[in-house]
């Protein structure tokens, strides 16, 4: 067995040299997916001095600091060009918001603190320089770092892209999976009665629940026998798809009938890594088939297969596409946990955060790697370090959501 920061440096490594290819999308489409650029702004927003506010734009030594009394000479609307001489010293001119302001004016004076008579307009006092003026390149400047490469976009990234003109963008392409799950205990079939010694398949909908959550391409899910021929078969075919990487829970460990490791050294895969010092998944398996592909083998125990996603898979999606890799948050663990040391383990928890900025982290009931009723209230993991034998209320601890960018409510 090797250490969980082993195996993940290992998967990490795996996932740089992997890659994903990149598309380019209309900034409309782009929410969701990671950046594969840096972008910086390719103009000064705002692109020219414009008016803030319904009213007339001024030169302050025309006014005294009482005020005075100016000529209107013209009208100037949003969309409106401006010219050099529109104003003559003596002169306003009628500005609306977002009109561009002449190269003269020195401030804006808004419509309700003026008196207005035909072309004679009254100031009631004298303005301050720049005020209700926006400046060019106040927002963003030209070249102004905007995106980077391996971000999150976010639909607030949208505004900004669209104010800069920036119609289309460079993102990663959907890393592209398979998820299988084995075992001939297993129904498929949600609404058909379980027979003696069958359960219902719950890791293949959570698997393609999560995959979709991580933001990966799920091409084929399916059932799996325990039948080495079959699974052999079925890898050789799936080799033929180039999929990024290949998941499957189920048949890793050192049972009768856990054929995947040599289903998939007969296919010509190098084993990566096979168990790993942690709780649940201890059995976790991680290859390279002969075409490039990842192979993922999760233990079949539910909350293993779903910690696997989450720790390992997660992990290497994320270097696939040039993100940073994630870092947890810390959280004040209000119940008390005991553990077997020299295992990392990962905890059903629910988190909440307070109004003054704190976050607790509660351990729920049911830590075993079969009990599945903690996800009616999970949301989060409480990660517990190897060389940690307990836990107590008040410690504080490495949080991780149960899922990226989900939160903790």
């Amino acid at each position: 067995m090797i250490a969980y920061e082993e195996a993940k440096r290992i998967v990490i490594k795996s996932g740089q040299a992997r890659g994903c290819q990149t598309e380019i999308l209309v900034t409309q489409e782009v929410v969701g997916r990671i950046c594969a650029q840096d972008i910086s702004a390719p103009i000064d927003i705002q692109p020219f001095d414009n008016s803030a506010m319904d009213g007339f734009a001024v030169r302050l030594d025309d006014l005294g600091e009482g005020g005075g009394t100016l000529k209107k000479v013209g009208l100037l609307a949003a969309g409106d060009a401006v010219s050099e001489d529109v104003m003559q010293p003596g002169t306003c001119i009628e500005i609306m918001t977002g009109a561009p302001t002449p190269p003269c004016a020195e401030a804006v004076v808004p419509v309700e603190l003026v008196e207005i008579d035909g072309d004679e307009v009254h100031f009631k006092t004298r303005s301050e320089m720049g005020v209700n003026i926006r400046r060019a390149g106040e927002d963003f400047q030209k070249g102004m770092e905007v995106l980077k490469a391996g971000q999150t976009i976010h639909p607030q990234h949208i505004m900004p892209l669209a104010v800069l003109g920036i119609d289309k963008l460079a993102v990663f392409k959907k890393p592209r999976a398979v998820f299988l799950a084995t075992g001939d205990e297993l129904v498929e079939d949600l609404s058909q009665d379980l027979k003696s010694g069958q359960i219902y398949n719950s890791n293949l909908p959570y698997g393609l629940a999560a995959l979709e959550a991580m933001g990966v391409e799920c091409l084929v899910a399916s059932s799996v026998p325990d039948d080495p021929d079959q699974f052999k078969a079925l890898l050789e075919d799936l080799v033929l798809q180039d999929v990024d990487f290949i998941i499957s829970s189920g048949a890793v460990s050192a049972g009768k009938f856990d054929f995947v490791r040599k289903g998939l050294e007969q296919a010509g895969a190098e084993i990566l890594f096979h168990k790993v010092k942690i709780k649940p998944g201890k059995p976790n398996l991680f290859a390279r088939l002969p075409n490039g592909t990842l192979y993922f083998g999760l233990p079949g125990n539910p909350v293993a297969t779903t910690a696997g996603l989450r720790f390992f898979v997660q992990p290497c999606m994320r270097a696939m596409m040039g993100m940073d890799e994630e870092k947890p948050v810390s959280a004040k663990v209000m119940t008390p946990f005991k553990k077997r040391e020299g295992l990392r383990m990962f905890l059903k928890a629910q988190a909440e955060s307070w109004e003054d900025g704190l976050l607790t982290v509660d351990l729920l009931d049911g830590q075993a790697s079969f009990m599945v009723s903690p996800f009616l209230n999970m949301n989060c993991w409480v990660v517990a370090p190897e060389g940690v034998e307990e836990i107590k209320a008040g410690d504080v601890v490495d949080v991780y959501p149960l899922y990226p960018h989900s939160g903790f409510l």
